[in-house]
């Protein structure tokens, strides 16, 4: 029986299979910057399925934010360690559980489109290029916080045309007053721009939320595709939100610069490819 999680800062999403039967569950981000040991047993302990033995787990392969230095995460392999006592555990990247998930086995560019963004070269077994992430505020072309942060800019500054401008009000209540004060003073201040996507989203068809999603992924290619040498070569795969909910205009983004769509691969989910994975194992 194995376990598979793929880890964020809020969230960390859980898959056991033992070959016949999955199971699920969730438990709170355990991205090692900001948990402890122990509070990575105790949330484990309060979500493990109930049915489920842990001892019978024979191989955990954990990928998570905040996972790509070995010496950041001992005290999140203890933890693991002492909850899945007999099993061997694996603690990779985010970014290298989304390229075997959109790749396999396979060369190619992986990328995750979501609340952030990022992307490397993958040569069918390891990561062998990876450009500098530098977060929402310097960086994360593409992502739902950088178009959020665009759209919302937008609005504010009276740039979309009046009656979308009404509508925009109407459905979101957001002004320049509440929006500084979530943006400077929230908690979350990605999260709270990325939820801009769904109004964006509800509006697509207007041209101007067409114009600014394929401005998005056109500021994405610069920075994330066009660093790697002979990039239409090789298949191109997605994972995250964004991609996923504006899938038909990242296809054509991506036709206009050469890729077929045969070569291209957008999911939603990583769990469910990572599990076709490792049984491949």
């Amino acid at each position: 029986m194995i376990a598979i999680a793929d880890s964020g800062s809020t969230k960390t999403s859980w898959l056991i299979s033992d070959g016949n039967k999955e199971y699920e569950f969730k438990t709170i981000g355990f991205n090692p910057y900001f948990v402890t040991r122990d509070e990575v047993l105790e949330c484990i302990r309060k979500a493990f399925p109930a049915e489920l033995n842990p001892a019978e787990i024979s191989n955990v392969y954990f990928y998570g934010s905040g996972c790509s230095n070995c010496d950041n995460f001992a005290h999140l392999q203890d933890a693991l360690q002492n909850f899945f006592a007999n099993a061997s555990i694996n603690i990779y990247s985010d970014m290298l559980g989304t390229a075997r998930a959109v790749l396999k086995r396979e060369a190619g560019v992986a990328a995750i489109l979501g609340t952030g963004s990022n992307s490397c070269f993958f040569d069918g077994n390891e990561i062998t290029q990876c450009p500098v992430s530098l977060g929402y505020i310097l960086g994360d072309e593409g992502s739902g916080a950088t178009i959020g942060k665009n759209f919302i800019k937008r609005y504010l500054e009276g740039k979309f045309d009046p009656e979308l401008t009404r509508q925009i009000h109407e459905e979101t209540g957001e002004n320049i007053s509440t929006v500084l004060n979530s943006v400077y003073k929230g908690e979350h201040p990605n999260r709270y721009l990325a939820n801009f996507t769904k109004t964006i989203n509800k509006h697509i068809e207007h041209p101007q939320m067409q114009e600014l999603m394929q401005q998005s992924f056109r500021d994405f290619f610069g920075n994330y595709l066009f660093v790697y040498p002979d990039y239409l070569k090789y298949r191109i795969g997605f994972c995250g939100s964004i991609a996923y909910h504006f899938s038909e205009i990242l296809f054509d983004e991506l036709e206009k610069i050469g890729y077929s769509r045969k070569d291209i691969l957008i999911i939603n989910e990583v769990l469910p490819e990572l599990l076709k994975y490792h049984l491949e194992s």
